[in-house]
């Protein structure tokens, strides 16, 4: 057990190395942003001035050196654009996103592991094409055409929230909305595909043979040996929320991690854009780890034959 741990731990580490780099590297084939920052009539002394004053005039290994040190010392860098610390800039819009987040994952799945398991058991039937249809729809549709077609019905024509912004709670409604509909049908559609996979099985037929009743049945075997790919798409789903959704924040003006990252790439601030993209790298690789460990939990088989 402590062996898997210690090896997920190293490999998450080695992803994060890789990111790094490749957000380092990328980072700085957007463009030069001192070119944003000064006005056209700018002499080349100017520029040559705010690169020194940014640390940019320096060779790329430099540079990522300087980086790497920093990253050591729990130093980002500092904004460019803002010229405060990128993990200040950053953690600003934390709690936004969590806010937006967090409702939107509980609800997909409190109302998609029930809508996918009723959807097994009626298969075939009008409640299972009904919820079929809905949730594969909340597939197909991108995220900015829902957000764009609630803000129309119910803050143009209806008049009943507001179209942006994060001051009261009418605010969330649209937002949380949008960004539970995608992750609500993944669940949906691989709840009922799980659980029909395991009804099939014939532990079910001798555990119906055995007299236990449907629910009995449900909770005791079917349900357990379906989880295990329910629980991989919802640490994923949290690991997302984590990074931003930013279609969505962009959609509803939403300050959060989503509208950061999108400024800052414009305004090629790579402090900034290297915080976010390590932080999002850093919450996949904890939630592929928390899946791993309530994996044990969900089937000790999975534990035994890790340590074969």
């Amino acid at each position: 057990m402590l062996r898997f741990i210690a090896l997920r731990i190293f490999r998450m580490i080695l992803t994060l190395l890789g990111v790094i780099v490749l957000t380092f590297v990328l980072g700085r084939l957007t463009g030069d942003p001192v070119a944003l920052m000064l006005p056209q009539q700018a002499t080349i002394e100017d520029y040559n001035r705010m690169r020194a004053a940014l640390g940019l005039d320096q060779p790329l290994p430099v540079q990522f050196a300087r980086y790497l040190e920093g990253i050591a010392r729990g130093d980002l860098g500092r904004s460019i654009v803002m010229q405060r610390p990128a993990v200040d800039v950053v953690a600003e819009r934390i709690p936004a996103t969590l806010a937006l987040g967090a409702p939107a994952l509980v609800l997909s799945v409190v109302l998609g592991v029930p809508l996918g398991m009723w959807s097994a058991y009626r298969q075939n039937k009008l409640p299972d094409r009904l919820i079929g249809g809905l949730s594969l729809a909340g597939q197909a549709l991108p995220s900015f055409a829902i957000g764009i077609i609630l803000i129309l019905v119910f803050s143009v024509t209806l008049r009943w929230t507001p179209t942006f912004g994060s001051d009261t709670w009418r605010h969330y409604i649209l937002p949380t909305i949008t960004l539970t509909l995608y992750p609500l049908a993944i669940i949906i559609r691989l709840t009922r595909s799980s659980l029909l996979e395991v009804l099939n099985q014939p532990y079910m037929r001798t555990a119906m043979a055995k007299g236990l009743s449907a629910q009995a049945r449900t909770l005791r075997h079917a349900l357990p040996n379906a989880l295990i790919p329910i629980v991989t798409v919802v640490g994923l789903q949290v690991a997302a929320i984590i990074s931003g959704a930013a279609i969505v924040e962009a959609v509803f003006a939403w300050p959060g991690l989503g509208t950061l990252a999108v400024a800052s790439i414009g305004g090629r601030d790579y402090p900034v854009i290297q915080t976010i993209v390590l932080l999002s790298a850093a919450a996949f690789g904890v939630a592929n780890l928390l899946i791993d460990l309530i994996y044990f939990a969900i089937d000790p088989r999975i534990q035994t034959g890790a340590r074969a």
